[in-house]
């Protein structure tokens, strides 16, 4: 087979960040690219011919190739099924109890530019890469193929697949909550499973809090508040269906008669409804690419400000970044930088990442993307 697969040569030394274990090959990288259309296989060697690894090809961007295995293995519905195995004996030793979960982290599971979450019986997958589109029908089966799945969604850029039965609305338990989302017109798979663990922050103290919870797309960060006891949970998000979601989620878990729910700016009515008890912030990805890194920074200074000058002294304030451009570092800096222009002192109680099921790659730290920041305000 090996004959078979065209080769891209690297420049002198591009080998060794691959070769210690990143999964990417940027366009820069070559010294010598085939003719190769989007989503092609293709065997990276260094540039003393010596095979790196096997991947598939990315027509634009910068990221030319990522690397599917450091074999020379044949890339069909073995290869696949292997790595859907191997990922989901991780899920099932970390939520025995559970059937909802990432099951699929991309790179780190060895699916680069693939994620597929688990909402108890219906599987959402997506990528934007051209590689897997005719691979979608093969993965969804897969999945399907799992006990106690009964349908899945495949989405690779514009194109949709789907295997069994994948209802309107989708029904599952989290973290002892009922929650329902859609997946037509969803953002990213449907929901983040990424904060599972992150949301049960509030319950310490949540009991008689006026609670805020901004970005709050499914409302769980407030859904988790009220029923450890908040008093009230305002939750504001942009879109009028995550809103309408929120509000169905609340009334399943009994606790609606505590949410003021607006679509709404979540820095206007942080200006006008201050103080909170708990202030949660959990917003989209500001910086999408390197180069929106630094007005990304300004962004989360300006929101951040926000939220602190809203917390009451002696409240917590909650805060997230999900940008992969903006590094820890860099995201404690904007928290101190945002707390000293409103004259006021944060203690930092916890620092948390994405929960187990998106499972860190160490050769790669593209993988650790999210930041969740819990804060005391003085």
């Amino acid at each position: 087979m090996t004959d078979t697969i065209p080769i891209a040569t690297l420049k002198p030394k591009e080998e060794r960040r691959i070769q210690r274990g990143h999964a990417w090959a940027y366009r820069t990288e070559f010294a010598k690219l085939p003719e190769l259309a989007d989503g092609d296989v293709v065997d990276v060697y260094s540039h003393d011919r010596r095979f790196v690894g096997r991947g598939f090809y990315q027509a634009q961007g910068g990221i030319a190739v990522r690397i599917l295995s450091r074999h020379q293995e044949s890339i069909d519905s073995a290869f696949f099924q292997a790595r859907i195995q191997s990922a989901l004996a991780l899920r099932q030793a970390l939520y025995p109890q559970s059937y909802a979960y990432r099951w699929l982290f991309a790179e780190s599971d060895g699916m680069p530019g693939l994620v597929a979450d688990r909402f108890g019986a219906v599987v959402s997958v997506q990528s934007s890469c051209a590689f897997y589109v005719p691979w979608m029908q093969q993965i969804g089966e897969l999945l399907l193929a799992e006990e106690g799945v009964h349908g899945v969604r495949v989405q690779v850029a514009y194109n949709i697949e789907t295997v069994g039965e994948v209802p309107d609305a989708v029904e599952f338990e989290l973290e002892g909550l009922a929650v329902q989302l859609r997946l037509e017109g969803a953002q990213k798979t449907g929901m983040f499973l990424d904060q599972r663990l992150n949301r049960l922050t509030t319950v310490p103290f949540a009991r008689d809090a006026r609670v805020f919870d901004g970005h709050c797309h499914l409302g769980l960060w407030g859904c988790h508040a009220a029923t450890a006891g908040a008093r009230e949970v305002v939750a504001v998000d942009s879109s009028q269906a995550a809103i309408d979601l929120a509000q169905g989620n609340a009334e399943r878990n009994g606790v609606l008669d505590k949410f003021d729910l607006r679509c709404d700016d979540v820095e206007n009515v942080l200006a006008a409804e201050n103080p909170f008890d708990v202030v949660v912030i959990d917003p989209p990805a500001f910086a999408k690419g390197r180069s929106q890194a630094k007005k990304a920074q300004g962004r989360y200074l300006q929101l951040n400000r926000a939220a602190i000058k809203a917390t009451r002294p002696g409240g917590v304030c909650i805060t997230s970044s999900c940008s992969h451009f903006i590094d820890n570092a860099t995201f404690v800096d904007v928290i101190k930088r945002a707390a000293s222009s409103e004259k006021r002192s944060v203690q930092l109680l916890e620092f948390r990442g994405a929960a187990a099921d998106h499972p860190v790659l160490l050769s790669m730290p593209e993988t650790a993307y999210l930041k969740c920041a819990v804060l005391r305000v003085l």
